[in-house]
């Protein structure tokens, strides 16, 4: 699950920027909590230190609240078999069961690990290689999703 939400920022287009401005912002909090402990202010040391600890923190922070979300889902410790067609998608888990057509899925983004399968703008599917069950499966995902997905690029 933590995978699928790293391949889903890495593909946002607005991540890469962020995290330059976050590094230089980083940079310069640190100079201020230096400056801060080197004229004796307390306050605004543990203030800018607050905020330091907030930045590296933050990823940390957000994959633990992540797991903590899931492990409430109905579909948590759920084993899936998701099934790709001309027609569309099969998902079968222990207590569900779903049918996806390909007018569903909006985009499709390629890594070297796996396959990012869109459905809007913030719900994806995410199919790493290591499930399938051999390469050949993982070629005809890959070729089905690039058949039907007009959105479909390779990241």
């Amino acid at each position: 699950m933590i995978t699928s939400f790293l391949r889903y920022r890495k593909q946002l287009w607005w991540r890469r920027p962020f995290i330059g401005l976050k590094w230089f912002l980083g940079a310069a909090l640190v100079a201020l909590l230096a400056l801060a402990v080197f004229i004796g202010s307390v306050v605004l040391a543990a203030i800018v230190g607050a905020i330091v600890g907030a930045l590296l923190l933050g990823w940390p922070i957000d994959a633990w609240l992540l797991r903590r979300r899931f492990r409430k889902s109905p579909f948590h410790n759920d084993e899936i078999a998701f099934d790709m067609s001309d027609s569309g998608s099969h998902i079968v888990g222990r207590d569900s069961e779903v049918r996806i057509g390909w007018a569903s899925f909006t985009r499709a983004r390629r890594f070297a690990d796996g396959l990012l399968l869109f459905q809007g703008p913030g719900f994806f599917n995410w199919l790493p290689d290591s499930a399938a069950v051999d390469k050949a499966a993982v070629a005809n995902a890959q070729e089905l999703a690039r058949l039907h997905i007009q959105d479909y690029r390779e990241v």
